[in-house]
């Protein structure tokens, strides 16, 4: 099953980043959910979380970043699903204000997920 990624805003770019998340309903009772964040755009964010949350709800989101100070923005739940690879739920989440372009392209450079990192062509020891 593939995520929806096409309901992001065209123009956007996104990135692959892997950071913890805090996930916080604004109008409903209840605690933030701990998460993971997968990828980033100027306009949201595709969060990984063990329960889920409605579309259209209104959220908080603080992602844990380990280079800069947790970043904290506002927005709404656009869609949610099972994901399709780990157990738990996908969800889109559609900041209210967009973030700056640069503001995400640095924080993409210092959160990616480690699998992108290239890897030095160094030949193995011979036994």
């Amino acid at each position: 099953m593939a995520l929806p990624f096409e309901r992001r805003r065209s123009g956007q770019t996104r990135f692959p980043i892997r950071v913890p998340a805090l996930t916080e309903p604004i109008q409903r009772l209840g605690g933030s959910t701990r998460g993971e964040a997968e990828d980033l755009s100027s306009g949201g964010v595709l969060l990984r979380l063990e329960q889920d949350l409605v579309p259209g709800d209104p959220v908080r989101v603080t992602l844990c970043l380990t280079t800069q100070p947790p970043l904290t923005m506002a927005g709404t739940v656009a869609w949610a699903h099972p994901h399709p690879i780990f157990a738990g739920w996908a969800l889109g989440v559609r900041f209210n204000e967009e973030l700056p372009r640069e503001m995400v392209g640095d924080i993409a450079d210092a959160e990616h997920p480690p699998w992108l990192t290239p890897r030095a062509n160094i030949r193995p020891p011979r036994a």
